[in-house]
Order: C-alpha cells, then structure tokens, then sequence
C-alpha cells in the first residue's frame, strides 16, 4: 500500500500541480518503481474517465422532478 502522502503527490502529478522539483523527483520514483507506476496509469486513467462523465442529468430525471413538481401543485 502507498503512503497518503505519495498518493496525494500522484493526484497532484496527474493534475499537473506538483512543485517542479517534487514533479522531477516523482517522474524519477516512477521509472525505478513498477507498483508505483501503475497506482500513477491506473490515475490517469480514472482522471481521463472522470474527464468524460455525463454532467448533465438525463431526460428521465427530468421529467421525474418535473412529474414530481406538477403533483405538489395539484395538491394545494
């Protein structure tokens, strides 16, 4: 298991917001460590999924609150 600290540097590399000497030591441990390298592919690819996730509710959950609104109104 990865130390807290290690893992936060790896969301900071995959976001590009690490210090540069801390990114240069980083890049460094992921060439000399295979389990390290693959938490930070395994990152990468999670961000590049996250990256394409739906932001807008769908057409359903609309008409369902919209349905939901229309019976309140009904009922005073």
């Amino acid at each position: 298991m990865i130390k807290t600290s290690t893992q936060n540097e790896l969301i900071q590399y995959v976001y590009n917001e690490l210090a540069d000497d801390a990114r240069e030591q980083l890049e460094v441990a992921l060439m000399h460590d295979n389990e390290l390298a693959d938490d930070c592919s395994d990152l990468l690819l999670i961000q590049r999924l996250l990256d394409g996730a739906t932001r807008t509710p769908s057409d359903r959950a609309i008409n369902n609150i919209l349905n939901y609104s229309k019976s309140l109104s009904l009922q005073s």
